[in-house]
């Protein structure tokens, strides 16, 4: 029969033998990857000194040895930008040149259409019988000055509808296209107006 103390007995010595068995196999693994990291570096640093031992030939090198590179002509070189695809964008014209901020107004997207919330909002309504006017009815006297030329754009971003900016006068205008003459919408006008 076994005694008290020889099952903890088996159990610790059957711990030590495990535990040195593991320390044996992991010093072998571990010691296997160093060495393989230390060949390597030194065959990392082989190559840099290979690479460091040939000359390199730079332009001084190159004076030091007494060759003088040759230059192209100034022909040549003109030569092969245009054949790379050179475009002199000094010379190209904008299709629909926008204007400078402050020149006059120009059409924007409706998406653009009170964006800058310092600019004012304004809707104008565009009659049939070419009136511009106001929500109120007053007609709008200098159409050209106030809108620019928006009234010829009417439907190019939405059907009966065009969007102006104004940067001089900090105004984004809402231009509606409205089938009525101005005459008939002034009779829907309350009478005191």
């Amino acid at each position: 029969m076994m005694s008290k103390f020889a099952a903890p007995a088996a159990f610790f010595v059957g711990l030590a033998v495990g535990a040195g068995t593991a320390w044996y196999c992991a010093k072998e693994k571990y010691a296997h990857i160093a060495e393989q990291e230390i060949a390597s570096v030194k065959a990392a640093y082989a190559q840099r000194e290979q690479r460091q031992e040939q000359p390199v030939e730079t332009p001084a090198t190159k004076l030091a040895a007494g060759k003088v590179p040759e230059k192209p002509s100034i022909v040549d070189y003109a030569q092969r930008v245009q054949e790379a695809g050179y475009t002199d964008y000094s010379r190209t014209i904008k299709a629909d040149p926008k204007p400078e901020p402050g020149e006059r107004p120009y059409v924007i997207s409706p998406d653009e259409f009170g964006e800058i919330e310092e600019y004012t909002k304004v809707s104008l309504t565009h009659f049939a019988d070419g009136v511009l006017a106001d929500e109120c009815g007053e007609v709008v006297d200098n159409v050209e000055e106030i809108v620019g030329d928006a009234l010829e754009h009417i439907g190019e971003y939405e059907d009966d509808c065009v969007h102006v900016r104004s940067d001089a006068k900090r105004c984004d205008y809402e231009i509606l296209e409205d089938l009525r003459t101005f005459d008939e919408f002034q009779k829907t006008l309350p009478p005191n107006h």
